[in-house]
Protein backbone atom coordinates (compact mmCIF):
# COMPACT_ATOMS: atom_id res chain seq x y z
CA UNK A 1 0.00 0.00 0.00
CA UNK A 2 1.16 3.38 -1.09
CA UNK A 3 1.92 6.08 1.75
CA UNK A 4 0.48 8.63 0.22
CA UNK A 5 -3.14 9.46 2.25
CA UNK A 6 -1.55 7.28 5.01
CA UNK A 7 -2.33 8.82 8.42
CA UNK A 8 -0.93 7.59 11.69
CA UNK A 9 -2.75 9.00 14.57
CA UNK A 10 -1.98 8.89 18.17
CA UNK A 11 -3.74 9.95 21.12
CA UNK A 12 -1.65 11.19 23.78
CA UNK A 13 -1.98 12.06 27.82
CA UNK A 14 0.62 13.71 29.71
CA UNK A 15 3.23 11.30 27.79
CA UNK A 16 6.26 13.69 27.46
CA UNK A 17 8.45 10.88 28.27
CA UNK A 18 7.88 8.27 26.04
CA UNK A 19 5.74 9.87 23.05
CA UNK A 20 9.43 11.00 21.71
CA UNK A 21 10.67 8.14 20.89
CA UNK A 22 7.57 6.91 19.81
CA UNK A 23 7.45 9.89 17.24
CA UNK A 24 11.25 8.84 16.00
CA UNK A 25 10.46 5.34 15.20
CA UNK A 26 7.15 6.45 12.73
CA UNK A 27 8.72 8.76 11.31
CA UNK A 28 11.16 6.64 9.93
CA UNK A 29 8.12 5.43 7.76
CA UNK A 30 7.06 8.77 6.49
CA UNK A 31 10.57 8.77 5.55
CA UNK A 32 10.52 5.92 3.38
CA UNK A 33 7.06 7.33 1.97
CA UNK A 34 5.29 4.22 3.93
CA UNK A 35 2.94 6.69 5.56
CA UNK A 36 2.21 10.48 4.62
CA UNK A 37 1.24 11.65 7.99
CA UNK A 38 1.51 11.54 11.48
CA UNK A 39 -0.75 13.06 13.96
CA UNK A 40 -0.72 13.43 17.49
CA UNK A 41 -3.95 14.44 20.00
CA UNK A 42 -2.92 16.29 22.61
CA UNK A 43 -5.88 15.23 24.91
CA UNK A 44 -5.46 17.66 27.61
CA UNK A 45 -1.52 16.46 28.62
CA UNK A 46 -0.46 18.74 32.09
CA UNK A 47 3.28 18.15 30.87
CA UNK A 48 5.01 19.42 27.87
CA UNK A 49 3.69 16.47 25.59
CA UNK A 50 2.48 19.22 22.93
CA UNK A 51 5.87 20.28 22.61
CA UNK A 52 7.35 17.27 22.29
CA UNK A 53 4.62 16.29 19.74
CA UNK A 54 6.09 19.53 17.50
CA UNK A 55 9.58 19.00 18.09
CA UNK A 56 9.50 15.86 16.41
CA UNK A 57 7.70 17.09 13.30
CA UNK A 58 3.93 15.66 14.45
CA UNK A 59 0.87 17.75 13.33
CA UNK A 60 -0.50 18.74 16.49
CA UNK A 61 -4.30 18.71 17.88
CA UNK A 62 -5.45 19.68 21.43
CA UNK A 63 -7.98 19.29 23.49
CA UNK A 64 -7.82 21.79 26.17
CA UNK A 65 -9.58 19.25 28.68
CA UNK A 66 -8.67 15.66 29.05
CA UNK A 67 -11.47 14.26 27.39
CA UNK A 68 -10.57 10.48 27.22
CA UNK A 69 -8.78 7.90 24.61
CA UNK A 70 -11.83 7.70 22.55
CA UNK A 71 -12.65 11.52 21.59
CA UNK A 72 -8.39 12.26 21.16
CA UNK A 73 -9.17 9.35 18.61
CA UNK A 74 -12.22 10.83 16.92
CA UNK A 75 -10.50 13.87 17.16
CA UNK A 76 -7.88 12.53 14.95
CA UNK A 77 -9.64 10.54 12.82
CA UNK A 78 -12.44 13.69 11.82
CA UNK A 79 -9.07 15.85 11.14
CA UNK A 80 -7.26 13.07 8.56
CA UNK A 81 -10.20 11.99 6.68
CA UNK A 82 -11.02 15.74 6.35
CA UNK A 83 -7.77 15.91 4.55
CA UNK A 84 -7.60 13.27 2.37
CA UNK A 85 -6.47 10.10 4.34
CA UNK A 86 -7.34 7.49 3.01
CA UNK A 87 -6.30 4.78 5.46
CA UNK A 88 -5.92 5.73 9.06
CA UNK A 89 -3.26 3.69 11.55
CA UNK A 90 -4.34 4.83 15.10
CA UNK A 91 -1.87 3.61 18.00
CA UNK A 92 -0.66 4.39 21.35
CA UNK A 93 1.94 6.98 22.30
CA UNK A 94 3.58 4.87 25.26
CA UNK A 95 5.80 2.81 23.84
CA UNK A 96 3.41 -0.39 24.56
CA UNK A 97 3.11 -0.57 20.15
CA UNK A 98 6.25 -1.45 17.91
CA UNK A 99 6.09 1.18 15.00
CA UNK A 100 7.92 -1.90 12.85
CA UNK A 101 4.34 -3.48 12.54
CA UNK A 102 3.16 -0.75 10.37
CA UNK A 103 4.12 -1.99 6.97
CA UNK A 104 2.37 -5.34 7.98
CA UNK A 105 -0.48 -3.86 9.23
CA UNK A 106 -0.56 -1.90 6.12
CA UNK A 107 0.24 -4.86 3.60
CA UNK A 108 -2.67 -6.65 5.59
CA UNK A 109 -4.94 -4.30 5.06
CA UNK A 110 -5.35 -4.63 1.55
CA UNK A 111 -8.28 -6.79 0.13
CA UNK A 112 -9.86 -5.70 4.05
CA UNK A 113 -12.04 -2.88 5.54
CA UNK A 114 -9.65 -3.14 8.87
CA UNK A 115 -6.81 -5.09 10.95
CA UNK A 116 -6.85 -5.66 14.46
CA UNK A 117 -3.93 -6.47 15.90
CA UNK A 118 -3.36 -8.76 19.09
CA UNK A 119 -1.04 -9.24 21.71
CA UNK A 120 0.71 -12.59 22.48
CA UNK A 121 -1.26 -14.04 25.80
CA UNK A 122 1.86 -14.94 27.91
CA UNK A 123 3.53 -14.65 31.05
CA UNK A 124 4.26 -11.48 30.07
CA UNK A 125 0.72 -9.58 29.71
CA UNK A 126 -0.74 -9.26 33.17
CA UNK A 127 -3.04 -11.98 34.54
CA UNK A 128 -5.88 -8.89 34.66
CA UNK A 129 -5.29 -8.50 30.74
CA UNK A 130 -5.62 -11.64 29.94
CA UNK A 131 -8.42 -12.47 32.17
CA UNK A 132 -10.51 -8.96 30.77
CA UNK A 133 -9.76 -9.93 27.15
CA UNK A 134 -10.98 -13.16 27.66
CA UNK A 135 -14.46 -11.87 29.09
CA UNK A 136 -14.79 -9.29 26.88
CA UNK A 137 -13.96 -11.32 23.34
CA UNK A 138 -16.90 -14.00 24.52
CA UNK A 139 -19.38 -11.20 24.73
CA UNK A 140 -18.19 -9.83 21.23
CA UNK A 141 -18.62 -13.06 19.40
CA UNK A 142 -21.80 -14.05 21.35
CA UNK A 143 -23.88 -10.63 21.07
CA UNK A 144 -21.75 -9.08 16.99
CA UNK A 145 -20.89 -12.67 15.74
CA UNK A 146 -16.97 -11.13 15.37
CA UNK A 147 -14.37 -13.11 16.91
CA UNK A 148 -11.06 -10.83 17.93
CA UNK A 149 -8.42 -12.44 19.57
CA UNK A 150 -7.45 -9.34 21.44
CA UNK A 151 -10.27 -6.91 21.73
CA UNK A 152 -8.46 -4.39 23.88
CA UNK A 153 -4.98 -3.81 21.81
CA UNK A 154 -5.35 -0.29 20.40
CA UNK A 155 -3.36 -0.82 17.40
CA UNK A 156 -5.27 -1.06 14.49
CA UNK A 157 -5.84 0.03 10.67
CA UNK A 158 -8.61 1.10 9.01
CA UNK A 159 -9.57 2.43 5.32
CA UNK A 160 -11.18 6.07 5.41
CA UNK A 161 -13.88 4.83 3.58
CA UNK A 162 -15.37 2.67 5.82
CA UNK A 163 -14.76 5.16 9.14
CA UNK A 164 -18.36 6.36 9.15
CA UNK A 165 -19.79 2.90 9.57
CA UNK A 166 -17.11 2.30 13.27
CA UNK A 167 -17.06 6.09 13.86
CA UNK A 168 -17.72 6.15 17.49
CA UNK A 169 -19.35 7.53 20.51
CA UNK A 170 -17.31 6.64 23.54
CA UNK A 171 -14.73 9.10 24.88
CA UNK A 172 -12.93 6.60 26.68
CA UNK A 173 -11.44 3.21 26.75
CA UNK A 174 -14.98 1.14 25.70
CA UNK A 175 -13.75 3.08 22.05
CA UNK A 176 -12.00 -0.50 20.92
CA UNK A 177 -15.05 -2.32 22.19
CA UNK A 178 -17.15 -0.31 20.22
CA UNK A 179 -15.22 0.11 16.93
CA UNK A 180 -15.51 -3.82 16.73
CA UNK A 181 -18.89 -3.84 17.92
CA UNK A 182 -19.89 -1.29 14.93
CA UNK A 183 -17.82 -3.72 12.51
CA UNK A 184 -19.61 -6.85 13.34
CA UNK A 185 -22.95 -4.64 13.03
CA UNK A 186 -21.81 -3.98 9.56
CA UNK A 187 -20.42 -7.15 8.77
CA UNK A 188 -16.78 -5.67 7.41
CA UNK A 189 -13.94 -7.64 6.17
CA UNK A 190 -11.32 -7.69 8.97
CA UNK A 191 -8.12 -9.69 9.35
CA UNK A 192 -5.87 -10.23 12.06
CA UNK A 193 -2.07 -9.59 12.93
CA UNK A 194 0.52 -10.29 15.81
CA UNK A 195 2.32 -8.05 17.49
CA UNK A 196 4.92 -7.87 20.12
CA UNK A 197 4.01 -5.05 23.09
CA UNK A 198 6.14 -3.68 25.52
CA UNK A 199 4.54 -3.78 29.25
CA UNK A 200 5.74 -0.92 31.34
CA UNK A 201 5.35 -0.48 35.18
CA UNK A 202 3.00 2.07 35.38
CA UNK A 203 -0.97 0.68 34.72
CA UNK A 204 -2.73 2.44 32.65
CA UNK A 205 -5.73 1.19 30.64
CA UNK A 206 -8.98 -0.54 31.44
CA UNK A 207 -9.57 -1.78 34.50
CA UNK A 208 -11.77 -4.81 36.31
CA UNK A 209 -14.79 -2.11 36.66
CA UNK A 210 -14.17 -0.69 32.95
CA UNK A 211 -14.07 -4.59 31.89
CA UNK A 212 -17.90 -4.97 33.07
CA UNK A 213 -18.63 -0.96 31.84
CA UNK A 214 -17.51 -2.57 28.30
CA UNK A 215 -19.73 -5.13 28.05
CA UNK A 216 -23.14 -3.33 29.51
CA UNK A 217 -22.38 -0.39 27.01
CA UNK A 218 -21.86 -3.36 23.98
CA UNK A 219 -25.69 -5.01 25.28
CA UNK A 220 -27.02 -1.33 24.81
CA UNK A 221 -25.20 -1.27 21.61
CA UNK A 222 -26.69 -4.43 20.12
CA UNK A 223 -30.22 -3.91 21.34
CA UNK A 224 -30.53 -0.22 20.78
CA UNK A 225 -28.71 0.24 17.67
Amino acid sequence: MKGRGVFVIIPAYNEAVKLGGVLDKVAAYKGQGIISSVVVVDDGSRDNTAAIALKHGAVLLRHVVNLGKGAALKTGCDFATSRGADTLVVMDGDGQHDSADIPLILKRLRGADMVFTYRKMNHEMPSLFRLGNRFIQFFTGLLYGIKIKDTLSGFRAFKAGVYKKIRWSSSDYSVESEMIANAGKHRLRYKQVPIETVYHDRYKGTTVIDGFRIVARMIWWRLTR
